[in-house]
């Protein structure tokens, strides 16, 4: 099927091959065959826009919230629907289908995040399509697609040099047989950063990753087609990263400044990756896939936790100029020295390994009975993963201007084990009979954790979560240009372990309601959408305010409604003599409120009056974007924005 040439198609139908986890658009280029709301970023697009940073590419997709926090999008905040943004971790992130995160059961902030220059293409499934994949699905799903092993000799060279003494060093090369293939794909990205440490000092980042893929199978044109797959990955990153901010009158005199309290802040990773699947289609009527899979993470972030005996970091950014305030400033800015025993800076270490693993397939039938077709797939996951977290702190004093260690050993202020393992199963049926196509689908989700404080020496705390999942999508294709659709389905994030008694998951009701139109280079959408939670949720992490204490603990939030409409709509206009015109726009409006009143130990809820709204979920943001076409080459401009 031809690669779908917009920056945010409709919906992804079937496997494109029964070697690659990659869907496709109908390739019938009509209205898609998908009772909800999924758009794929496509090849081509991110090829032409060339994005290091996902947070970019993931601006013109109606629906999607994303959230800044360094500027390169090293640790991206991504969310859907109104599901909190803050380090991913409230949907389900996908690398060719498979779960990427490091712990996605037993701690899902997404610490680590594969490097944007090396997809071809980035999937989002919302709504009543995202059913298939858990286990969050309040919000959705991203699924983010790899190269394939090239077909014949193939490969390219992407060099890049930006300000700041940016370079970016991408390359990719194989070759592919009838019945053998190779893949290697290696990305290196530096930059020195753009803010300016008080006093001078590094701010930068250097990330690489490197790919291989090994395929062999049987003759592609046999009846039955047997493929294996191995794909192996390592990354690693060095950031000069802190969580310390700035107050408002210094961010508002200086944005890019940072205090010298923060020159010890460096985040450290290794993550390697391994991969197997096996894949077999039988004519037109069946295929399966069978993936197993194992994920290791190993990430230090140091940085600066507080003071020994002084104010809240939180508290003394909102106001650093009274009475004591002003001093513990000082010393933060690096214009006073430590004098006291309070003003002695503590810098932490977090350091925590994760592992992740397990065996997932995924089989699809189709077949005809009388005038009724139908598609059936099915899927069964078994995951394993687990966190380990080692904490520690140091003292260090302030001198002019630089931090200098104070002795002695460092102190262990967290020693714990988090674990998972999950048994996941789906079924998604396609019903088809003249214009009416029928969806209904079950996901089940059966998850034993188990937490072990190490320091406290409570034993070990064992919890079972069994969540039936349903759902429903109803299409209607009137017209071949024409299609309406609706859906309703139940939203999920489980408790991670080692959480405080009365700690509930995260859960609501999504409703869908839209339509469709494709015909003559014009494509347009309209989605408009209702989440009824019956418990909305908020996990800690030091980026989102917390302090060391509250770190990965989750609290309830009771009822809330997120509502809201997306839209999408893209014209292609043909010229003479190759040349065209394509010019596009997207918009999405989401309103929220809290439907109880209470108050949270959570920064981002804090105290919270009936009728609020959820925090970092802006009510309007659009993109837009016009590009000229010829064979030789695009011209294009592409804009975003988003309200506070």
């Amino acid at each position: 099927a031809p690669a779908p040439k917009s920056s945010t198609t409709d919906a992804l139908v079937a496997p494109r091959a029964v070697s690659e986890a990659l869907t496709i658009i109908d390739a019938r280029g009509g209205v898609p065959r998908v009772a909800g709301s999924a758009q794929v970023v496509d090849a081509e697009t991110l090829e032409r826009r060339e994005y290091d940073d996902i947070h970019r590419v993931l601006a013109a997709v109606p629906g999607v919230y994303v959230r800044d926090e360094d500027g390169y999008g090293l640790r991206p905040n991504i969310g859907l629907r109104g599901a909190s943004s803050d380090r991913s971790a409230k949907i389900t992130l996908m690398e060719d289908g498979v779960l990427l995160a490091p712990a996605p059961y037993s701690a899902p902030a997404a610490y680590y995040f594969p490097a944007t220059t090396r997809m071809v293409g980035v999937e989002v499934w919302k709504g009543s399509a995202a059913t298939r994949h858990g286990p969050h699905t309040v919000g959705g799903a991203l699924n983010l697609v790899t190269r394939a092993v090239p077909e014949g000799l193939g490969g390219g060279v992407d060099l890049a040099v930006g300000t700041r003494r940016t370079v970016k060093l991408h390359a990719h090369g194989g070759y592919g047989g009838p019945r053998f293939g190779l893949l290697v794909e290696g990305v290196h990205l530096v930059s020195d950063g753009f803010k300016v440490l008080d006093g001078g000092g590094p701010t930068g980042f250097g990330k690489s990753e490197v790919m291989l893929k090994l395929r062999g199978g049987s003759p592609t044109d046999a009846h039955a087609v047997a493929t294996v797959e191995l794909k192996g990955g390592y990354a690693n990153e060095r950031s000069n990263e802190t969580y310390l901010g700035l107050s408002d009158a210094d961010f508002a005199a200086t944005p890019d400044r940072r205090y010298a309290a923060s020159q010890q802040g460096l985040m450290s990773w290794h993550r390697v990756q391994a991969e197997g699947a096996f894949a077999l289609r039988v004519g037109g009527a069946f295929d399966l896939r069978v993936t197993g899979s194992w994920h290791w993470l190993d990430r230090s972030w140091r940085k600066l936790n507080g003071f020994a005996d002084g104010p809240d970091l939180h508290d003394l950014l909102l106001d650093p100029e009274g009475g004591q305030a002003a001093v513990f400033a000082s010393v933060l800015r690096g214009d006073e020295d430590s004098s006291t025993p309070e003003t002695t800076l503590e810098v932490g270490t977090n350091r925590r390994r994760f592992h992740a693993g397990g065996v997932q397939a995924v089989a699809h039938l189709r077949g005809v009975v009388g005038r009724l077709s139908h598609a059936t797939e099915l899927g069964l996951r078994l995951h394993s993963d687990q966190i380990r977290r080692h904490h520690t702190e140091q003292p260090f004093l302030m001198r002019s201007g630089r931090m200098v260690a104070e002795g002695g050993e460092d102190a262990v202020v967290t020693e714990n084990l988090g674990r998972a393992i999950a048994l996941a199963a789906h079924v998604h049926e396609e019903l088809h009979a003249g214009p009416l196509r029928v969806f209904p689908a079950l996901r089940v989700e059966v998850i034993r954790t188990e937490f072990t404080d190490e320091l406290a020496d409570a034993g070990v705390v064992v919890d079972t979560q069994v969540v039936p999942l349903p759902g429903l999508g109803i299409l209607v294709q009137p017209r071949h240009w024409l299609s309406l659709l609706g859906g309703v389905h139940r939203g999920f994030s489980p408790v991670a372990p080692g959480q405080a008694a009365g700690s509930k998951p995260e859960s609501s009701w999504n409703w869908e309601l839209g339509a469709r139109v494709a015909d003559r280079g014009t494509k347009a959408e309209v989605i408009g959408f209702f989440n009824d939670y019956a418990n909305l949720t908020g996990q800690c992490t030091f980026s989102g305010g917390c302090d060391g204490a509250q770190l990965d603990a989750q609290f309830n939030a009771g009822k809330a409604f997120v509502w809201g409409v997306e839209a999408l709509v893209r014209q292609d206009i043909a010229l003479p003599k190759g040349f065209g015109v394509a010019v596009g726009a997207t918009y999405t409006y989401t309103g929220s409120r809290f439907r109880t009143a209470f108050a949270s130990g959570f920064p981002q809820f804090g105290l919270v009056e009936r009728g609020d709204a959820l925090p970092y979920v802006p009510p309007h943001q659009g993109a837009a974007n016009v590009a000229f076409r010829h064979p030789f080459g695009t011209v294009e401009l592409a804009a975003s924005a988003q309200s506070a």
